[in-house]
């Protein structure tokens, strides 16, 4: 099977931005995963914000990431495959506990950390270049920020997770996280030899 990298983070993070970087840069080694949120929405799929309809959202996102995931990894089991975004960002737009969530999912939070090998955190842009042209984006900054730490918490006690904070310039932050791929890469041939 590939290996899995979740590029995750808060809204206005970079996330967008950073994997057409890493599709330019890396070309045929990756394959990306899709945000499974942006399918749907952009389909039709109804955003509800209440409780309703965060959980029918999260399922269904869930759902659409998982099957993309593993269809990229048994298809390309040489590439590393980037997700845009991983099964426990849901956990923060659940409208439940944590149990519950993980009930509904049918998962443990460790067979969902398991789902990737590596994690790559980007911390919410600061609000002076907090990104308001998305379409699909409808949380306010200070909403962002909340959500930026709860995608956080979500990914606790992930092995190989790295966070890139807000602090740093937007380009010294997408060449941070185009030097950690690079990295992946380098350690996956090394691995294949």
């Amino acid at each position: 099977m590939a290996k899995k990298l979740a590029i995750t983070g808060g809204p206005s993070g970079g996330k967008t931005t950073l994997i057409e970087v890493l599709k330019k840069e890396f070309g045929p080694k990756i394959k990306v995963a899709p945000e499974a949120a942006s399918i749907l929405y952009k389909g039709g799929f109804p955003r509800v914000k209440n409780y309703a309809g965060y959980y029918h959202a999260q399922l269904a996102i869930i759902s659409t990431l998982r099957h993309i995931e593993d269809l990229l990894s048994e298809s390309h089991p040489e590439c590393l495959i980037i997700c845009d975004r991983g099964s426990l960002d849901s956990l923060a737009y659940w409208p439940d506990n944590e149990e519950h969530f993980f009930k509904n999912i049918n998962s443990t939070r460790q067979t969902e950390l398991a789902r990737y090998d590596w994690v790559l955190h980007l911390d919410t842009a600061t609000e002076g270049d907090y990104d308001t042209t998305n379409p699909i984006r409808t949380e306010s900054f200070h909403e962002a920020l909340l959500l930026n730490e709860k995608v956080r918490a979500s990914w606790n006690g992930h092995p190989h997770r790295q966070i890139i904070t807000a602090e740093n310039d937007f380009f010294g932050k997408m060449k941070k996280a185009t030097d950690i791929v690079d990295d992946i890469l380098k350690q996956m041939s090394l691995n294949k030899k």
